[in-house]
Order: C-alpha cells, then sequence, then structure tokens
C-alpha cells in the first residue's frame, strides 16, 4: 500500500447471489444483438460482442466513458434470451424443487407439519442454536402422543376429505407451539450473549445446517402423493442439463386423480396470459404439448417450469426463505426465477481481446460462445415470427408440424450454448474429438484458473532468480548477490535529512553505477526516470531532493535505489515444504560473480546442494516487510525446526573432518599460526565481535616455545563471540567418535566445556552440525540465536582456513585390506555358499531323509514361487540368513582389518565423525554389497523360475536372489551389476513419484489448518474463532523452545547466564508469582495423600493447575509432565543443591528453590507465541518429513508380522481418506501375564479363519460322459480331496475329523451345487453383450430367465441415470496428466466420489428403484470376495454309518450321486456329480472348486482373519498379540486370556463407532505417529494433536478433504482448494457470507492475514495539543 495516498475504506465482507435478469439489465451498458463482429474493413460492429459500449478496441475511444485502450475500465454488455433456460450450476437443486411440486395445489407435497418443522429448525441454526434444535423434535413427539390425529411422520389420511377440524386446530396448536419455542430460545440466546442479530457461523452450524437440509430435500422426494390436497402429481425425468421430460400417470393414480375431482392449471397458458395477450402465441404454445408425446413423456418446456417454480416458491416462501438464506437478517424474497437466466452478461471487451498473428486477428474463445448464444437467439425470434404468421394465415399440417420441431431443437440448442459458456462440459453438442472452448467454470477451476494462479498470488515483482554456489567466508546469514542483480532491484526509499547525502550520491550514480538509483518519486507520485540521463541533469535532480516541488507537502520525495549491502531479502528454494525453505538474509554485493553466493550451513534448511539448484531472491519493498525479515524470518532465528525441535542448520562435509583434526590431542599451533586462525575467522574489522580487541588465551605449552593446542583455539573462538559480562557455556556430552577408535584409555569421546573453554573431547558433527545438545546448540540456548549464527560463521571459516593450511584427502589406501583382513573376508563368505538351500529346506519343510532330494525340493520351491505369500516367508528368512553373514564381515574386517587404521584413514574418519556417509558406504566399498532389495523384497523370480537368464530355475543359491558378495573396490559381476541397478532404480522411481504423493497430502493439511492459530489466551483456534484445542499442545509450549526443558543437568551448570538470559526483573510486575505455585503444592500434596487410594485418579479433588493459572500469567502453571520430572530431578540428585545461602557462597552451588524458580521462569518464556500460525506449522511438520519415506508399502507376509500398510500410502489412508474401512485392519491385544507363549498360540489358533483350503493338499477330478437308454446325455464328475495328515490338522487348527466332515457336507456341496447352478445359467447367456447400464441388464436377465414377471411400479417416476455432477473423465486425465501436487490418486478419488454420490444422492432424490431390478440369475450373485457361510442345520450325530451317512448326503443334495469319507485317517474325502448333458457344456471343475476351497469357511470369528504372536518388545518385553481384521465386541469375551483394557487398533473409524470420539482421536495421533517412527523420523507429538483434533472437532472422524473442508465458513478457502464452481454453487443458495477472517479470503481480497504479526494491530500515541 502506497502511504502517501490512503484509502479511507476497506472491504470488510463478501455477500454471494444470483444477478436477476432486471439487475443485469441495469448494469449493461448495451444490449449485443449481432452475431457478426466485424465489418468487411476489420472495424466493430454496433451491436456486436466489439461495440464500442463495452469499452475501447483498436484505438476507437470508448463511448461510454470516453476514454481510451489505456485507461477505460470496461463495460457490460447483455444478451436478451427470446426464452428462459436454466442455470445449469443449478439445475440439480431445480430439478428436486420440480419433483417435489404438487401441480394441482403448488405447494409442496411434504406434510405442512413436516415443512413446518424444517423451518423452525433453519431458523434455530441462523443463530448457531444446535442444542434447541434437537429439543424441538421432542416438542414435536410430545404434542403427537397427547392428540393421536396428528401423524408425526406426515402421512395423513387420504380419506380425509377437509373435514376434520380438530385436526387441523391440533397441527396449527402444534406450530405456534414451535414458534413460541424458537422465539423464546433466540431471545433468551441473544440476551445471554450466546448469539447475535447477525447470526452465528462456525463450521459446527455449517455442518449441521447442510445436514439439516440434505435431510429436508430427502424428504421432499418421499412423498408421490400430496399430502395436502390429496393428488397424484406426473414424476419427471432429466435429461443431462438440458431438457426435462414430464411422465405419465398410471392408471391407478389417474383414478385417484378423477375421484379427487381437481383440476391442473395450464403453466403456459397462464404465461402467455401475463405477456403481451397475443392470441396466436397463446394458441401455438398450447399446441407445443401435443407435439412432444413420446412413449408416454413429454417435453417440458423451460417456461412452464419457471411458472411452476414460481408458483411453489410464492406459496412456500417461509421455509424457502430459511433454505436459501443462511444468516437471520436475509430477508430478500426467493423466486423460482433464480434457477434460470434470461438474460446473459457480456464481459467487457478488453477481458476478451483477440489474438493476433502478423496481419490475421482470431477471436477469442469466449467470442465463439457468445456468438452461438446470439445466432440461436435470432434463429428462435425468426422460427417464432414465422409461427405467429401460420396462426394468421392458419396454416396447418405439416409445415407447421416441421416448423415447431425446428423451434424445439431451437430450445435446446440455446440450452446447450449457454451452457457451454457456462461449463463447456454440460453441452450435449459438444463436436467430438474437439476440445471444447473454455467455459466460465473452467476459467476458475484448476491449478491454472483464476482463484489458484492469479487471487491466490502466483508471480510477484522485485525477484530475482539464479544458479546458487557455495561461499564459506560469507556470515551464515547473508547472501552473495552478483552486481546484474544489484543494478536492476531497487527500494523505494523516502529522503529524509538522516539519508539525504547517501541518496543525493545513489541519484549521481544513476542506474548503471553502483550503488546507484532508477528513478525517483516526486511528491504528487509522478516518476523521474534517471535512465538516459547526463551527469549534470541527475546533479541537478539529487540536489533537489530535499527541496518540494510546490507548497508544504507531507510527504517527501522517493529514491528508487540499487539494492545495497545489509539490506534483507528472502532467499526461498523451491519446493518450500517448511518455514526455514523461505529465510531472511542480509545481502553483500559480491564484484565479478554471476551467481547467488551462499554458505554451507544453509543447505539443510533448503535442502540445497550445489550441482545446478537455483534459488529465488525476493527484495521485500516496504518496512514493515522489512521488520519482519530481519526480526523473525532471519537465518538465525531459523535455527531450531518446528517439526521436532531439533537444529535444523549446521556445518557439513570438510568442515566436520576439519574439526576433528583440529581438536585432536596431538594437534599443536605456533604463536604465528594461532593468531593467523583466531583472526581470520573472527574478522573484527567486520563487527563481528563485541569487544574492540581480539581476547586470546595462554598458551598451554610454554617451552621450548609457546603452543597452543586446537581445543584453545575453540575456546579463543567462543570467548570472543559470547556476551560481556555473561559466564561461559558449560557442557558435558557424547561425540559421535567411540572411545575404542583412538585407545582403550581414551576420553576423547566426551566433550566437556566449563566456562566457555573447551577441556575434553573431539569435535565433530554431534557439537556443531544439525545436531542436538551440541555446542552450537548449547549457545544458542544459553545465549541466543545471534551468537549461535556467529558460532557458525566463525567455526565454519575457521575450519576453512585450517583445512587449507593441513589439506585432506581421500586415497586407495584407505580403501584397501591388509591380507589377513581379505583372508577373513573370503572365510565368511565361504560359509553363505549353501546358505540359500538351508533357507530354502527350511521353508520347504524337507525332513533330513529328504533334505539331499533336489526333485522334490524343486516341487516344492515352485510351489512356493507361485504363491506370493510363501515366496514372501522364503524372502525374508533368505535375507535374514544373508544379512548375518554381511553383518559378520563388515564386523569383522572393518577397521581390524583395514591397511590405514583410524584416525588416518581419511574414509573412516569421514564416515565416523559424520561428515560424510556411514558405515554402510565403506562396507560396500571394502567388503561386499550385500542383499539388493526391491521393495522389501528379494529380486522378483520370472514365470521361468529364474531371476535372469543366465540362472537355473528356481536357484536356491543366495546370488541368484540378489545377493552380491563383490564390492566396489575390485568389482562386480554383469549378473550382480543389474541386480543392483534394479535396486537404484527403484530408488530412482520411488523418489520422482512420492514428491507428488506427499505434496497433495501438504496441500490437503496446509488448506485447511491455514487459519489456525494461537489466540491471546492460549488458546489454538480456527480462523472463525472456533474453538481447537484449550492449550496448544496441552501445555502451550513451543516446539521450538522445548529442547532444553528437561536437561536440568544443563540448567543447573548454566544458572548464571540462563538467569542473565530470561532477566525476570522484567516480567514480575506483569506476573502473578504466588498465586499458582501455592495451588500447585495442594495438589502435589493431595496426589501423595490419595496415591494408594484404589482408583486414586478417578478422585482426584484438583484439576490441574494449567487448568486453572493462565501459564502467560501465573509463574509456576506448568504441565504436570514436566513438574513430574523436574520433582523426580530434584529428588534424585540432592546433593547438586546447596542447603543454605553460606554454602552457595562457599561452593557456588545454587538452592534448590533458585532452580526451581529458574525452571518454572524458563517454562513460561518457552510458551508459545499469540498469533503463531500453529496450523501451518503442522501440515508443512507433517508433509516435510513425509518426503522421506518411502513410497510404496511393503508386506511382511505370513513371517511373524501382519499385512501392513505404511509410508505414505497409510499417512494418505489416514488423514486424506478417513476411510470407514481400511486395506489392512488390525487389533493389538495385551496377553496376560499368566498365559504363556504356548496358551497364547492356541488362542491364536482359536480365534483364526480358517477355511477348507488350508485342509486339502490335492484335488483330483474325473469327468465322464455317458448316454441314457432315452438317449439324454449324462455327464458326471468324481471329485476327490486329498486333505493333509489328520495329526496335521487337528494339530494345527483344533479341528476334528468329524467336524471337518460336517463342513463338507453341511456347507461345501451346498456351495458347490450352487456354484455350478450359476456357471450353467451363464452358458445359456447369449454371446452379444448389451450396452452397459441398468436398463440394459434388466432386459438381458429377462432374456436369460424368461421368468421375471411384470413389476407394476406405481412410483416409477423417474428415470435410472446417475447424475455426475463433477466431470469424472475430466478429473481422470487431470490425474494421468499432471501428477505433481494436483489431486488425490485413484483410491481416493473413489473414496471421494462415492461420499459425493452419497450426499448427491440425498440431493437429487433419485432413489430410483432401479437396484430392486435383480433377479436370482442376476450376476451380483457371484461376489468371487464374499464368503461362503452357507446356514445350514449341522447334524448332531457325528457318529453314524458310512451307508447311512451316504443315504442322507445323496437326499440332501440335488446333484450327488456318490459320497465317500475316509472314517479310519481322515486323509480323503470323494463324492460323485451327475449332470444334464445336454444343457450342461464342459465345466472346469477343478477350478470351480478350488475357488469354492477358499470361500467355504470352517471355523471363524466375523471380521478376524489371521492372528499371529510377534516376538516381545525387545525395550520392553511387552508382548502382543496382533490380529488381520478387528471385531472388538468379540474380543471383550477372550478376558481369560487378553488384557480387553488394552486393546488398541489401527482401524480409526472402528474405534470412534466403538469407544468413542476421544479414543479415535487418540488412535489418530498413534497411528501417524508410528508411520514416522518406522522410518525414524521424529515430529512433535504437538503437531499430530492438532491434526488429530481438527480431524475430529466435529465428534466425527473428517478427512483433510473436499468433504472434510466443506464444513469450513470460509467460501473463499473452500473455492481455492478444489472443485471452485461446486462450492460457488453452495455459497450462492446459501445467501452465503464471506467475512474474510480466513489467510485465502484475506489474499483474494488483498488484505493482511490475522495470524502472525496480523493478529494484533500497532497504535502510536498522539501527542497532547
Amino acid at each position: 500500500m502506497d502511504i502517501s495516498k490512503p484509502v479511507g475504506s476497506e472491504i470488510t465482507s463478501v455477500d454471494f447471489g444470483v444477478l436477476s435478469d432486471e439487475e443485469i439489465r441495469k448494469l449493461s451498458a448495451k444490449q449485443i444483438t449481432n452475431p457478426i463482429v466485424f465489418d468487411n474493413l476489420g472495424h466493430p460492429i454496433n451491436g456486436g460482442l466489439y461495440d464500442l459500449s463495452l469499452g475501447a478496441f483498436l484505438r476507437n475511444v470508448c463511448t461510454t466513458c470516453g476514454l481510451d485502450e489505456k485507461f477505460c475500465p470496461g463495460h457490460l454488455g447483455h444478451i436478451e434470451l427470446p426464452v428462459p433456460v436454466y442455470n445449469p450450476m443449478f439445475f440439480n437443486q431445480l430439478y428436486i424443487f420440480l419433483r417435489s411440486a404438487c401441480l394441482y395445489c403448488h405447494k409442496f407435497k411434504l406434510n405442512q407439519l413436516e415443512v413446518h418443522n424444517f423451518e423452525c429448525k433453519l431458523h434455530l441454526i441462523q443463530y448457531g442454536l444446535l442444542l434447541e434444535c434437537v429439543e424441538l423434535d421432542n416438542i414435536m413427539a410430545k404434542s403427537s402422543k397427547s392428540s393421536s390425529v396428528i401423524d408425526v411422520d406426515g402421512e395423513d389420511n387420504d380419506d380425509e376429505e377437509g373435514g376434520g377440524s380438530v385436526d387441523e386446530k391440533s397441527k396449527k396448536d402444534l406450530m405456534k407451539r414451535r414458534e413460541l419455542f424458537v422465539k423464546n430460545a433466540i431471545e433468551s440466546a441473544l440476551k445471554d450473549g450466546r448469539t447475535n442479530h447477525k447470526g452465528v457461523v462456525t463450521a459446527s452450524v455449517s455442518e449441521e445446517r447442510k445436514a439439516t437440509i440434505h435431510e429436508f430435500y430427502k424428504r421432499l422426494l418421499s412423498r408421490p402423493k400430496c399430502t395436502n390436497c390429496g393428488m397424484y402429481s406426473p414424476g419427471f425425468r432429466k435429461d443431462g442439463f438440458t431438457k426435462i421430460f414430464e411422465n405419465s400417470l398410471t392408471d391407478k393414480q389417474i383414478t385417484n386423480n378423477r375421484v379427487k375431482g381437481l383440476q391442473r392449471p395450464d403453466m403456459i397458458k397462464k404465461n402467455a396470459g401475463n405477456g403481451n395477450g397475443n392470441s396466436s402465441s397463446t394458441g401455438a404454445a398450447s399446441d407445443l404439448p401435443n407435439i412432444k408425446h413420446k412413449g408416454g413423456s413429454k417435453y417440458v418446456l423451460s417456461t412452464e417450469v419457471r411458472n411452476i417454480l414460481r408458483s411453489l416458491f410464492h406459496k412456500e416462501q417461509a421455509i424457502l426463505q430459511k433454505v436459501f438464506h443462511s444468516r437471520p437478517y436475509q430477508h430478500d424474497p426467493i423466486s423460482g426465477d433464480l434457477f434460470f437466466k434470461q438474460s446473459v452478461l457480456v464481459p467487457p471487451t478488453r477481458f476478451r481481446l483477440p489474438s493476433k498473428l502478423g496481419d490475421e486477428i482470431h477471436e477469442n474463445a469466449q467470442n465463439e460462445l457468445l456468438s452461438n448464444i446470439i445466432k440461436t437467439s435470432v434463429l428462435i425470434r425468426d422460427l417464432n415470427e414465422r409461427i405467429t404468421n401460420m396462426y394468421k394465415e392458419k396454416i396447418s399440417g405439416e409445415d407447421k408440424k416441421i416448423i415447431f420441431n425446428r423451434l424445439m431443437n431451437a430450445f435446446v440448442t440455446l440450452q446447450n450454448d449457454v451452457n457451454a459458456f457456462i461449463d463447456s462440459t454440460k453441452n450435449q453438442n459438444a463436436p467430438a474429438g474437439k476440445i471444447p472452448n473454455p467455459g466460465i467454470k473452467q476459467a476458475l477451476e484448476k491449478k491454472e484458473g483464476l482463484f489458484r494462479k492469479h487471487m491466490m498470488g502466483k508471480r510477484v515483482n522485485y525477484a530475482a532468480r539464479s544458479v546458487i554456489s557455495p561461499d564459506p567466508n560469507l556470515e551464515t546469514n547473508e547472501i552473495g548477490v552478483p552486481p546484474v542483480f544489484a543494478k536492476k532491484l531497487t527500494y523505494p526509499e523516502p529522503v529524509t535529512s538522516y539519508n539525504a547525502s547517501e541518496l543525493r550520491q545513489a541519484v549521481i550514480n544513476g542506474p548503471d553505477i553502483w550503488p546507484g538509483a532508477i528513478q525517483v518519486q516526486n511528491e504528487d507520485g509522478s516518476l523521474i526516470s534517471l535512465i538516459g540521463m547526463t551527469l549534470e541533469q541527475r546533479k541537478a535532480i539529487a540536489n533537489q531532493l530535499l527541496t518540494p516541488n510546490g507548497g508544504n507537502s507531507v510527504v517527501g520525495k522517493k529514491v528508487y535505489r540499487h539494492i545495497k549491502n545489509n539490506d534483507v531479502v528472502i532467499m526461498n528454494r523451491q519446493p518450500t515444504l517448511h518455514k526455514a525453505s523461505m529465510m531472511g538474509h542480509k545481502v553483500r554485493v559480491l564484484p565479478g560473480e554471476k551467481t547467488l553466493r551462499l554458505h554451507y550451513a544453509n543447505t539443510g534448511a533448503y535442502n540445497a546442494d550445489f550441482d545446478g539448484d537455483e534459488m529465488n531472491m525476493h527484495f521485500p519493498q516496504n518496512e514493515n516487510a522489512r521488520a519482519e525479515a530481519l526480526n523473525l524470518a532471519n537465518t538465525d532465528n531459523q535455527y531450531l525446526t518446528p517439526t521436532s525441535g531439533s537444529p535444523l542448520r549446521g556445518l557439513i562435509q570438510d568442515h566436520i573432518s576439519a574439526g576433528v583434526w583440529l581438536t585432536n590431542k596431538d594437534t599443536f599451533f605456533n604463536r604465528e599460526t594461532y593468531q593467523q586462525l583466531i583472526y581470520g575467522c573472527i574478522r573484527p574489522e567486520d563487527g563481528h565481535t563485541l569487544k574492540n580487541r581480539i581476547v586470546t588465551v595462554p598458551p598451554a605449552i610454554y617451552k621450548p616455545e609457546m603452543l597452543w593446542t586446537g581445543k584453545q583455539v575453540i575456546t579463543s573462538v567462543l570467548l570472543n563471540i559470547k556476551p560481556d559480562n555473561v559466564p561461559g557455556v558449560n557442557l558435558i556430552s557424547k561425540n559421535k567418535i567411540k572411545s575404542d577408535y583412538w585407545s582403550e584409555s581414551s576420553t576423547e569421546n566426551e566433550v566437556i566445556f566449563k566456562n566457555g573453554e573447551l577441556l575434553s573431547g573431539i569435535l565433530d558433527k554431534s557439537q556443531y552440525g544439525a545436531s542436538q545438545f551440541g555446542i552450537v546448540h548449547s549457545l544458542h540456548e544459553v545465549y541466543g540465536p545471534t551468537v549461535a549464527g556467529k558460532a557458525l560463521s566463525v567455526l565454519g571459516r575457521l575450519f576453512t582456513n585450517y583445512i587449507m593450511m593441513t589439506a585432506f584427502t581421500c586415497g586407495m589406501d584407505d580403501l584397501r585390506l591388509t591380507d589377513e583382513g581379505n583372508t577373513w573376508r573370503k572365510d565368511i563368505l565361504k560359509q553363505s555358499v549353501d546358505i540359500g538351500r538351508v533357507a530354502a529346506t527350511e521353508v520347504t519343510n524337507l525332513d533330513e531323509d529328504t533334505k539331499n532330494n533336489n526333485k522334490e525340493l524343486l516341487r516344492r520351491l515352485e510351489e512356493i514361487l507361485r504363491d506370493d505369500n510363501k515366496l514372501g516367508i522364503l524372502d525374508a528368512i533368505t535375507q535374514s540368513k544373508v544379512n548375518a553373514i554381511t553383518s559378520q564381515v563388515v564386523s569383522k574386517c572393518v577397521p581390524d582389518g583395514t591397511m590405514k587404521r583410524f584416525p588416518y584413514n581419511s574414509m573412516q574418519a569421514m564416515a565416523l565423525s559424520g561428515a560424510k556417509g556411514s558405515n554402510v558406504n565403506v562396507s560396500q566399498i571394502m567388503c561386499l554389497l550385500g542383499q539388493q532389495a526391491l521393495e522389501g523384497r528379494r529380486v522378483p523370480v520370472m514365470v521361468s523360475g529364474k531371476t535372469l537368464p543366465s540362472f537355473k530355475p528356481f536357484e536356491t543359491d543366495a546370488r541368484a536372489g540378489g545377493y552380491i558378495k563383490q564390492r566396489f573396490y575390485s568389482g562386480i559381476r554383469p549378473q550382480e551389476y543389474y541386480f543392483h541397478c534394479m535396486a537404484g532404480r527403484e530408488g530412482l522411481i520411488d523418489t520422482a513419484v512420492k514428491t507428488s504423493r506427499s505434496g497433495y497430502l501438504q496441500r490437503c493439511l496446509t488448506k485447511q489448518l491455514e487459519g489456525v492459530h494461537v489466540s491471546y489466551d492460549n488458546s489454538v483456534r480456527d480462523a472463525d474463532g472456533t474453538l481447537i484445542q484449550f492449550l496448544y499442545g496441552g501445555d502451550a509450549v513451543d516446539t521450538t523452545k522445548q529442547s532444553h526443558m528437561n536437561q536440568f543437568k544443563f540448567c543447573v551448570d548454566n544458572y548464571d547466564a540462563l538467569l542473565t538470559k530470561y532477566n525476570p526483573g522484567d516480567m514480575t510486575e506483569n506476573i502473578d508469582t504466588d498465586l499458582a505455585l501455592s495451588y500447585s503444592k495442594k495438589v502435589r500434596k493431595s496426589l501423595k495423600k490419595q496415591k494408594d487410594v484404589p482408583h486414586y485418579d478417578q478422585v482426584i479433588k484438583y484439576d490441574p493447575v494449567l487448568n486453572v493459572y493462565n501459564p502467560a500469567k501465573y509463574l509456576g502453571s506448568v504441565s504436570e509432565k514436566f513438574q513430574e520430572k523436574l520433582d523426580t530431578y530434584v529428588s534424585k540428585n540432592p546433593t547438586i543443591f546447596a542447603q543454605s545461602k553460606e554454602e552457595t557462597k562457599s561452593t557456588g552451588k545454587i538452592t534448590e528453590k533458585k532452580f526451581r524458580a529458574l525452571m518454572q521462569l524458563k517454562y513460561m518464556r518457552s510458551l508459545i507465541n499469540p498469533g503463531e500460525a500453529v496450523g501451518i506449522i503442522a501440515s508443512q511438520s507433517i508433509g516435510e518429513p513425509s518426503t522421506q519415506m518411502t513410497l510404496n508399502t511393503f508386506h511382511f507376509a505370513g513371517h511373524g508380522a501382519a499385512n501392513v500398510t505404511l509410508g505414505i500410502p497409510r499417512m494418505r489412508e489416514i488423514i486424506m481418506t478417513a476411510s470407514a474401512s481400511i486395506k489392512t485392519p488390525q487389533m493389538t491385544l495385551p496377553i496376560l501375564a499368566d498365559v504363556n507363549d504356548e496358551q497364547a498360540d492356541a488362542f491364536c489358533k482359536s480365534v483364526a479363519r480358517v477355511v477348507m483350503s488350508e485342509f486339502v493338499d490335492k484335488v483330483v477330478v474325473t469327468e465322464t460322459t455317458s448316454q441314457d437308454v432315452d438317449g439324454s446325455n449324462s455327464r458326471s464328475y468324481v471329485i476327490g480331496l486329498k486333505f493333509y495328515t489328520k495329526e496335521e490338522y487337528e494339530t494345527e487348527y483344533d479341528i476334528s475329523q468329524e467336524q471337518l466332515e460336517d463342513v463338507i457336507t453341511s456347507k461345501f456341496l451346498h456351495a458347490l451345487e450352487g456354484q455350478i447352478v450359476k456357471e450353467v445359467k451363464k452358458q445359456k447367456k447369449p454371446d452379444y453383450m448389451p450396452t452397459v447400464g441398468k436398463s440394459a441388464g434388466k432386459t438381458d436377465m429377462e432374456t436369460v430367465s424368461g421368468k421375471i414377471k411384470e413389476i407394476d411400479n406405481d412410483d416409477d417416476d423417474e428415470d435410472n441415470e446417475v447424475d455426475e455432477d463433477h466431470d469424472e473423465e475430466q478429473a481422470k486425465q487431470n490425474v494421468k496428466q499432471q501428477v505433481s501436487y494436483e489431486g488425490p490418486d485413484d483410491d481416493e478419488i473413489e473414496t471421494m466420489k462415492k461420499a459425493e454420490e452419497t450426499s448427491d444422492e440425498e440431493m437429487d432424490g433419485d432413489n430410483s428403484s432401479s437396484s430392486d431390478d435383480s433377479d436370482s440369475d442376476s450376476d451380483n450373485e457371484e461376489d468371487a470376495d464374499a464368503d461362503v457361510d452357507m446356514d445350514k442345520p449341522s447334524k448332531s450325530e457325528l457318529s453314524r454309518s458310512a451307508k447311512d451317512r451316504q443315504s442322507e448326503v445323496i437326499a440332501s443334495h440335488n446333484m450327488v450321486t456318490q459320497f465317500n469319507f475316509d472314517d479310519e485317517l481322515g486323509e480323503w474325502c470323494e463324492f460323485k456329480l451327475e449332470l444334464n448333458g445336454n444343457e450342461t457344456q464342459k465345466l472346469l471343475m477343478v477350478n470351480i472348486v478350488e475357488d469354492l476351497l477358499r470361500k467355504v469357511v470352517v471355523r471363524e470369528i466375523p471380521h478376524i482373519g489371521r492372528c499371529i504372536r510377534p516376538e516381545p518388545d525387545a525395550k520392553t518385553g511387552k508382548r502382543i498379540l496382533t490380529t488381520e481384521g478387528v471385531n472388538f465386541r468379540a474380543m471383550w469375551d477372550q478376558d481369560d486370556f487378553i488384557n480387553v483394557n488394552g486393546i488398541t487398533s489401527n482401524d480409526v473409524y472402528a474405534v470412534l463407532k466403538t469407544y468413542g470420539v476421544e479414543a479415535a482421536r487418540n488412535t489418530i495421533v498413534n497411528e501417524i505417529y508410528r508411520v514416522f517412527d518406522t522410518y525414524g523420523i521424529s515430529v512433535s507429538s504437538r503437531h499430530l494433536d492438532l491434526i488429530a483434533d481438527m480431524m475430529t472437532r466435529e465428534g466425527t472422524y473428517l478427512a483433510f478433504n473436499r468433504q472434510g473442508i466443506d464444513s469450513s465458513t470460509s467460501a473463499f478457502m473452500k473455492m481455492s482448494y478444489e472443485t471452485t464452481c461446486q462450492f460457488l454453487t453452495k455459497a450462492v443458495l446459501d445467501g452465503d457470507r464471506e467475512e474474510l477472517e480466513s489467510p485465502s479470503a484475506k489474499i483474494v481480497m488483498g488484505k493482511l492475514s490475522n495470524v502472525g504479526t496480523g493478529s494484533f494491530d500497532v497504535f502510536a500515541q498522539m501527542p497532547r495539543l
């Protein structure tokens, strides 16, 4: 904003509505009537689309405002349509109201009591009174009981003839009761301050309003017969978004209407009568319905539909006012004209400019759409005129019919033309194969639409972009800018007496000499360009900078000067995944450079490297932005990442290697070198010290010469950068390099700083890299971010200078093993020759006798390789064995077998110190590459049983499965190289694909969390004020300030320094130091007394102190967890603290009281700042680490673990889909302590699902055909089932032989007969395939069976087509074409579509009875995934003779003629089926039987699959069971084996339904944490808590997708997310008001967001006059 030109008003809210035709005509500068745009000379034609009334064009002046092309703002025009057309955006709602209207009384067919109930509810919702809505239903129910005449459901008695006075009186009485209740509720709420006259709009209110309107629409469409007049109205069906047809009534309905005797008004004649009274037009209109009768339905004119809705809206105005007005102060009348258009706005000329190519002018795409509307309008007028003339001339016959048909087609064409103009996907006449011209909807939506590309801000001025290069000599908070940028980027600096001389010199230097200026702005805002001026001219302007041009101007001149040193810029590297991707740097212009120069320490924050990466530089253009960049976004303040609170910036690579050597025990420097190192890194001339001179330390050795150690150099650096009058830092920590690598007695792995002096330890990555609790992190904690930034800069230069003196390199000698080492390597690898075979024999269960039987092994291996689950087990076991060999080789050879030992082995020095790489890299170079894994599995096997053609089929050698014994040092063989490339390729593909997946995940989170911020009462709220959390994270602590809160030893050691930093003297005036502390003591005493009481936590007397006292105002108001840790530390370390003041003076120890006071002060200083955009931070903290996760799901099938979904797919499943059915639902069941492992295994078997296929080893089918005496053919099948041994299946599954036989006879044979019947019916089907669709399917089934009875469907007044409000085809193409950051994947589209279809079905009410068209022959019976569990009566007598049993089986089955079962051993079963050969073709009986064996359930608990007992937890020893599937209620009965109070599940929806919303919220937190924990990624629980609280804030499980965002109160936020027009349509129909509270809405309107520095105003105190 230009403060020299203040604006007296601002936009505070936006209302959504529809312009009426009358308003359009008032706004329009001219009606457009001519479809021709240019004349023969290329000039715009009067009345055409480029009419000069719509704006200046082609150097012509605008005839409306008289301005030229540069200054004319443009003016609207309009096209007048000859007939009303449907607005395609509101077509679905129109369709609902049309079908719900009675065409006789023109009211809703629904009972007026129900309508009134909805009216009262919506009125209460306008004021946000949700509880009163529930009470309203209770009022209705009580009244209904007292008066039996009133029917709650609105089912009036059809026989009543309107005479029931008691009935009418009761209804009116009930309505008065409701109205009185509503009136009293609103008045009471207004009095209590719970609402206001403007209404209340929150997410909960919005969700309730949406649900109520959905229910209202659903109820509207539930009545085929009018409950007011008793008449049946015809049904309607629609054809796309273009035509509506009226269905004919059934005979029964016609009879009912005749009895009632009411006449249906003619709505067309009504319209004609209201017009100009043209009798011929009336006659023509009345003839139209007779023309369009076809197959029992007739085409309904849009005019007739409009008149029907006008009458309906007139009579039902009260309820419709509430439906279309979301705020109570909105009282504008609602008309049915809302759904129609008779005037189309034409955008101004300047927004439809033609494109030029040479001398040719190509029309704008929008012009073509508008031209089509004009042409069709002209055609309709011409045809109407011809019809009028025909009536005058009384012409009849075929000519009249032809003209009528042409007129009807023109009506439809006009509708399609308007549809195409608004939404190109709704034009049924769009030419095939041609991309349609974009409509208004297409201009608004998607990434290239108006909202996301323009309104939300995409492109900026005052920015630069270039390749980045490293520069270790810069400060970490600086950026090296090349002169070419410095001369182009400018800043408008106001001229004052303080900077006048500097700006005069800049003006004299001009645009070509840096530092110069480009232009000067005068007081009136005019600009003087200095480009092309002579030196004298520039001097003249420079001398007048402080001289006003005329009068006493309050505003002075401004000079657009070049960017100069110490200006602040914001640097950004895309993708901008987290806050540290944009940081404020100070400028240092570097003459002679061509690229942006960056310090190494910043690469971690930007995730940048110097292999060609580019970065953006933004130059803030006002003082507010400069202040924020310098004080908030500056690099020093981004040292800690908000994701986990750990350091993000640190030194890397050679700096770390140099630091290790510098702090080595045998590193000494003479005076010259010592002073050169200190001076070279501190550079006092650049102002990097607070003192006037460099402070040094005494040498460590005086004789024979003065020598300083490397540790003393570090001490000297810290001495010079720490603030004055503050003690040095005290620190005890560990480094990365273990003592063993130095010597057995070495203590160099413990780093000790005492009063700022380095006493012991090697400094490596753990101390000055991006690591927690190192020296730089400690400096940041004790002295603040500025000192930590200086330390990184100074240490970087120190290590650079040192490494320039000593050099650091890595040669081939560092990679070699000794002869002894090579021998060790070969000996260990020899053991792996048979390791693959050992694993294979273990998996195939070969015993000692058959172990060496190659043929049997290959047969079993083939079986395993054909089954993915079994192959997974083989892979897992083989990998575990070969990985053990790999570990053995590495641990033996490195470091003991290396030719050069650490620290002289540079390769190991790099890996161990954290400079670069790890032991994995070292081992791959020196020892072997090891097992190559693809998606967690070994190399996949081809159909031939080989992994590569060069191997044998089913090769057991580990080498064939991708195990590489070679190393990089000595080379890799071709086969192994191929496997290695496969693994490398997977990594590249994974990286490319997961970028888009995690990108869209982050966008979904960011969009819905963007307005979530911390308020000044420390609560977390959404942009509209909705409460999300009472305290951020439960304790109100900032993630970036909490890392040292539990480091009590560090705080004790640095007590004085921390006290100086926190300066308690400044705070005591504004905070209370007694109340919270005394209350906290009471709470602790109460807890100590009650700890012995059973369930003491449920009868605690006091609330936690944080709940009672605001932690920002009351010292001592801390979280219970922090208080507990503090108490524990104090009680365990009593000797650390002084017991008296005298002891403090003599020993320097602090008292316990002082320490507690410091920690409470620290807690208060660590609180989150009000205004912090914690929602954005949470979304970034989830999205940024998710890029590190592997994309694909790893399945650990059958190897001691259940199938689990991991990584980004699981994150999207939890956060974006929030589905009621997840891919891999699980329960975790804690085993009771007194249950041993054998009992637990038995329990697993008892609850696991068992199907018949697990008993059957082999299926043998013998087919025979024969001919009977009568000449008919018969086909018989003898089916033999070979089971595993009786001992095996009884031991494994606890199923007896008798139970197995019973399942076969009672379940399996019935299922088999049913399946055969289906297969036979399939064979009888005709070869042709009908058109896909419900009606086609029904016809097909009628053809097949011939037995379907004709169903007399009285209510068949609706079509069976599916309305697709979203263009699915376009969505699918969009997903295919634009992967990056664009949209949901196929699963999520399907889930969202289902949710939207459910919603749309209620909205459309298109609940036709098509689902009832199925019959017994339907293919829907063939549910391949369904389990066959026929509820046949089980036979009680299991011991019976074989003969009796066979007779019973044959008697109870139609096809079975023989049945035999192995009663002795229980190892086989055989039965014979006989079929009619004339009706049955050959059946693939083996496939049918095998398929059924997998479906027929022997035993199961519903929804439970396998049950597995994984290995106990290594740390806690906790034993658990894991089930595939979820059934809490079934597990509650198993309290003899499991702890039912400790059951958990990964199925959030199941937990929500069973245990409630708090349990579901905790499940979300635990599941997201588990996903990150699997990959070793640390994310603060505060972010997970916030996301879970957002998802469950409505008491349900809302996803971060377009369904979840729908409850938001900000229309602009929803529109800028996805499906812009869908949300825009809802906002318009609801009459929404956008209060401009969300960040998106603020950006759309160009206003400052209400988060961060926008969450408060700054006022200056005016001087008293």
